[in-house]
């Protein structure tokens, strides 16, 4: 785990839900994330970016925002920097 330095994210929603890394974990197959929202209070997620989506030839990598999926809205997409995912490993 390494210490972070916050960045913010957003999701497509409007209004967008913003949330930071706190913790980053490298494994064999990928890059374990713990994310915490920024703009309201919210349990902790964890979300796990494969090492095949971290290969493939975008500067992002889109993943389904928890918060808008929790609250029965349409799935919208948290966009991550791969820079920022890989920040520190």
């Amino acid at each position: 785990m390494s210490a972070e330095v916050e960045t913010a994210f957003e999701c497509t929603n409007e209004p967008p839900h913003r949330f930071a890394i706190v913790e980053r974990m490298r494994n064999r197959d990928g890059v374990l994330l713990t994310l915490k929202r920024l703009d309201a209070p919210y349990p902790k997620r964890e979300m796990f970016i494969t090492g095949r989506e971290l290969k493939m030839g975008y500067d992002n990598v889109y993943k389904a925002c928890f918060v808008c999926v929790d609250q029965g809205r349409k799935e919208t997409a948290i966009v991550l920097a791969k820079a920022d995912i890989q920040a520190g490993l």
